[in-house]
């Protein structure tokens, strides 16, 4: 997994996401070698908001449990000494479950949390949404403050009456079942549709609500009530 580092200015702030997903240039040549048929899909996705009178920047190596109440505690190695800081977070929704590095430290909001700055692995779990997990270097600093947005994820339906197809979301998941249920996270999702090893459909469809989308060859995804 690779990640890209961010650094903020003294005082400042910065927002970044991660996507749900990464569309590909079709190759219809591997259509053998995509991942096994499912019948429930997941996806999930972040969009994060840091201020920090230092700066953060994302992990990229495994790191051990950090966490300290102790006033302050100096670990002299590479970069900064570890030191105290005070952790704020908050979320969009509210009395979202928060664990860094697998230990559950409570509800949203969180306020003046201490850790000791390095490494850390913030999850954000509520049920309906779409789960967080990501991976930050806290610089030693007075305090750092944290809002995670949150995207619902909703139920939903696909069906058709077509024979002989091959159904693939997002590059990753595939079905040929006529009728599934999916877990997706709101926003867009890329359909494309194989017979024979060849494609035959592409389309864009939107998780905005729970829904049922009935599919058509000639007339593409139709959605029902």
């Amino acid at each position: 997994m690779h990640y890209k580092l961010f650094f903020l200015a003294l005082v400042g702030s910065y927002t970044f996401g991660q996507g749900g997903f990464m569309f590909k240039r079709p190759k219809p040549e591997l259509i053998e070698k995509k991942p096994p048929l499912i019948n429930e899909v997941n996806v999930d996705s972040v969009s994060l908001k840091i201020n920090d009178n230092l700066n953060l920047v994302l992990k990229n190596e495994s790191d051990p449990l950090t966490i300290n109440d102790k006033k302050e505690e100096k670990i002299m190695g590479k970069g900064f000494p570890k030191t105290e800081v005070l952790l704020n977070i908050n979320t969009i929704p509210e009395r979202v479950e928060v664990s860094i590095d697998g230990k559950l430290i409570g509800k949203t909001p969180i306020l003046g949390k201490k850790i000791i700055s390095g490494f850390h692995t913030f999850e954000i779990n509520k049920e309906g949404f779409a789960p967080i997990s990501y991976e930050l270097n806290v610089n030693p600093s007075k305090s750092v403050n944290l809002d995670f947005f949150m995207n619902p994820v909703y139920d939903i339906k696909f069906k058709t009456d077509e024979v002989g197809l091959i159904f693939e979301l997002n590059d990753d998941h595939r079905w040929t079942e006529d009728a599934i249920k999916m877990k997706l996270e709101a926003g867009d999702h890329k359909l494309r549709v194989y017979r024979l090893g060849d494609i035959i459909d592409e389309q864009t469809i939107v998780a905005d609500q729970p829904l049922t989308f009935q599919y058509y060859l000639k007339r593409g995804v139709i959605i029902q009530p």
